[in-house]
């Protein structure tokens, strides 16, 4: 069944690397189960996807955290938490990941803003539409995450929990020549995946 589960992950994020235009990574890559590879490429993806609403954000001048009283967030987390005990896994985790997950997209978002404000320009290139294109794969990065939380929730209990994590991380980040900002914006999105 896990083998499944993994096959279906690589599959889906396979097929939004290829929509988005984005690196994905091959099936055999992705199937571990003996760390936290996944969880981290998948958390990679949806900063990649922050780095397309950041420009959305540029463009349209719309704040990078929602207005008072818009429950985007909210409903995000929500629906996270809400498919997720229907997996059997507890709501206060997954809402704390998915909490962390839209602190880590924001960080990307202000860093970009902020410096193309100083050269008072964004860079040029594809422009992705926020609610047709961005907000439905943020949505169905979702279900993926949830997926290997659960496939992980044996690792996320253990007692050497943070030495896997932060060693899963530290791969990504050389294997991909990954720039500090992304580097930092990870462990800020999975800073409490060990949490119990």
């Amino acid at each position: 069944m896990r083998m499944l589960s993994r096959l279906c992950v690589t599959a889906s994020f396979t097929i939004l690397g290829i929509v988005l235009g984005m690196p994905f990574q091959s099936s055999a890559q992705l199937a571990r189960s003996e760390d936290f590879s996944a969880l981290v490429r998948l958390s990679a993806l949806r900063l990649n996807l922050s780095r397309q609403v950041a420009l959305v954000k540029w463009d349209t001048g719309q704040p990078v955290a929602d207005p008072p009283g818009d429950p985007r967030e909210q409903q995000v987390i929500a629906a996270a938490a809400t498919e997720a005990e229907e997996r059997g896994l507890p709501r206060a985790g997954v809402s704390a990941f998915f909490e962390d997950q839209i602190e880590a997209s924001k960080l990307i978002q202000f860093v970009l803003i902020a410096a193309w404000r100083r050269v008072g320009q964004a860079p040029d290139g594809l422009r992705r539409d926020l609610r047709a294109e961005l907000r439905p794969a943020l949505d169905r990065l979702r279900g993926l995450m949830i997926e290997e939380l659960a496939i992980t929730a044996p690792l996320r209990g253990a007692a050497d929990c943070s030495k896997r994590l932060v060693d899963a991380i530290a791969r990504h980040v050389q294997a991909n020549g990954s720039p500090p900002l992304d580097a930092i914006a990870l462990d800020r999105g999975l800073a409490r995946v060990c949490s119990r």
